[in-house]
């Protein structure tokens, strides 16, 4: 027997690869703020990196986004703003289009943005990765999904 494919199935299909993507984007979108968002840091020294990354990558393990072998991040940037105001960088009041040095297409803020940079200067994964701060203030260059919210942040761009 011959499955009858009818507009009505055309339509519950469409709808249901439309839903699959916005979650996807949406995933995404939140493991970026896990990864680079913190709107009022606490102190920004040596400290607040090695507590800040700890607790990204127990939540990466919890979430099961990156189940293999336990290491310490070389480097990591956490953003101070709004999320509000790091999602207009996807649109054309926040930011602009900018091609990366290997013809990626992204976006760079319009103005700058406080950071902090936490970059690994030792101890073993998980609990006893050490990190050093550096805090800056700079524009940012981000990759944008379809629905205009940061999905990757490009450290080395700026």
């Amino acid at each position: 027997m011959a499955l009858k494919v009818t507009p009505v199935l055309l339509l519950l299909l469409a709808s249901a690869l439309v839903l699959l993507g916005a979650s996807a984007s949406q995933e995404q979108y939140e493991r970026f703020l896990l990864q680079h968002f913190d709107a009022k840091p606490k102190g920004r020294d040596d400290r607040y990196c090695n507590n800040r990354m700890r607790y990204m990558m127990n939540e990466d393990r919890r979430r099961d986004r990156n189940p293999g072998p336990k290491v310490c991040k070389e480097t990591n940037t956490f953003i101070h703003g709004t999320s509000d105001d790091i999602k207009a960088i996807c649109t054309s009041h926040g930011g602009r289009n900018y091609v990366t040095r290997t013809g990626q297409a992204m976006r760079q803020s319009l103005r700058p943005f406080q950071v902090t940079t936490c970059t690994w200067h030792g101890g073993k994964p998980l609990d006893n990765c050490q990190y050093r701060a550096t805090r800056d203030s700079r524009m940012i260059v981000v990759a944008c999904d379809e629905h205009e919210h940061p999905v990757h942040f490009a450290e080395s761009q700026i």
